[in-house]
């Protein structure tokens, strides 16, 4: 429960990141939001996944995890506490970018993996979902080591992952369909 509690406010942290890169590019600057603001959620989101890793390590719990599962959480909750500090400090995310390719490449060999395992429909959505959030840090890494201009396609992107791979997903979970 307590994953799935992370998951949603990954949902919400992707969302809103999604929304202010979307919105910095200058088509909606009545909408965007500071980074600071964003950070909150960042933050937040973060400390949640930090105290979820502390929870699936615990050796009480170890027949329930996997230790990889607390790596695999971890590659989110790094990612939202730099996004979260960045924001306070001004760093201009290279070192973010480039942990994000890193972590790309993690991502592709998580959704194999699933792959080779899936049996039911949850299985395949953690599938796509894994390679898309490929994509994802791959397209950090585009923008904010390479500087591509596609701050709006990742704030898209982001967004609408937010909601599709994580929030959803999180709220079937909470109502019993999943």
């Amino acid at each position: 429960m307590l994953v799935a509690a992370f998951l949603a406010f990954a949902g919400l942290c992707l969302f809103v990141n999604g929304v202010r890169l979307y919105c910095s590019e200058g088509h909606h600057t009545e909408r965007l939001v500071s980074a600071k603001d964003a950070a909150i959620v960042n933050l937040f989101t973060a400390v949640l996944g930090f105290i979820c890793m502390s929870h699936i390590l615990n050796p009480a719990n170890s027949a329930a995890y996997s230790p990889l599962s607390a790596v695999y959480l971890g590659l989110f909750a790094l990612t939202y506490f730099w996004v979260g500090v960045n924001a306070f400090t001004g760093s201009d995310g290279r070192a973010l970018g480039w942990y994000s390719l890193l972590v790309a490449c993690i991502a592709v060999p998580a959704a194999l993996t699933n792959l080779r395992v899936a049996e039911q429909v949850f299985d395949y959505w953690q599938v796509v979902s894994w390679l898309s959030w490929a994509v994802l840090w791959f397209m950090f890494f585009l923008l904010l080591v390479l500087n591509k201009p596609i701050a709006r396609l990742t704030g898209l992107v982001s967004a609408v992952q937010g909601v599709l791979t994580a929030l959803l997903p999180a709220l079937l979970y909470f109502w019993g369909v999943i």
